[in-house]
């Protein structure tokens, strides 16, 4: 991705300080500021820009427009799944927990954070005492989520600490986990998303035209197994898992999703 493919301007109906917050936005991200026309579409204003999206500075806060469609933060249907895990209801089927395996004040590092849907649960698993941490490679995608995540709305005020605690940084994986000395996190977990799409997971479409799309390399996932014990991996079949090493697969019968499981002795 190059961080030219989007601009950033700001509601139609916004005024004052919104405009003021799309510009210091648009410094931040170094991408073009623009002053929203009071009579051109969106999409006429990408391709008169040649962006493939706005991100557009909003009294709810950041939003993110592309042909994909309009973007608002939500955990998606980490929600949905932090509920279960906090009222204890079925999390024996959320293939997810089996695979990390974490266990209260643990580290975790998510290394392809998107929505942070993964990260809430983990976040919830290892409590306050514990730690995650989520890297993202998209400054766009970092941006509006890293800001979501600390401000989500919702009357659950476990769930705002779970997502509270997450913290994030813009980088991509291998620059990051170079920087870190061995066994610095118990559980690294990968899920290349954006390579084979989901049709059901449309919340992502909007921000799909802004993320990168390189696939998980071996090297990346060996440099992983130094700076943690256990590393899983998250892909759409068994084969690619195999490539990359893993010994140990997890998922449901009737669902594509695989988590790979490559492990080695931390005492080594």
């Amino acid at each position: 991705m190059t961080i030219e493919r989007f601009a950033v301007t700001y509601g139609r109906a916004c005024r004052g300080e919104t405009v003021t917050r799309a510009k210091r936005w648009a410094l931040e991200l170094q991408v073009p500021y623009v002053a929203r026309p009071e009579s051109i579409s969106l999409d006429s204003m990408m391709q008169e820009l040649q962006v493939e999206a706005l991100l557009i500075a909003t009294d709810r806060g950041p939003h993110v427009y592309s042909r994909g469609g309009d973007f608002f933060y939500h955990p998606g249907m980490g929600i949905l799944r932090w509920k279960k895990l906090f009222n204890q209801q079925g999390m024996s089927e959320d293939h997810f927990v089996e695979a990390i395996a974490l266990q209260a004040g643990q580290r975790y590092l998510d290394a392809t954070l998107g929505l942070a849907g993964d990260a809430l649960i983990a976040s919830h698993l290892v409590g306050a005492q514990g730690k995650v941490m989520g890297l993202e490679a998209s400054p766009l995608l970092y941006f509006v989520v890293s800001r979501g995540l600390k401000t989500y709305p919702s009357r659950l005020g476990n769930l705002v600490a779970d997502l509270q605690r997450i913290q994030t940084v813009l980088t991509d994986s291998m620059t990051y986990l170079r920087q870190q000395p061995a066994d610095s996190f118990d559980v690294i977990y990968f899920d290349p998303m954006f390579r084979f799409p989901v049709k059901a997971a449309s919340g992502m479409k909007p921000l799909r035209p802004l993320a990168l799309e390189q696939p998980l390399n071996p090297e990346t996932v060996e440099e992983a197994l130094r700076v943690s014990p256990r590393v899983v991996i998250k892909e759409r079949g068994i084969k690619i898992l195999q490539q990359l090493g893993c010994q140990k697969f997890t998922g449901g019968r009737y669902s594509s999703v695989v988590y790979g499981i490559r492990t080695r002795d931390v005492s080594r």
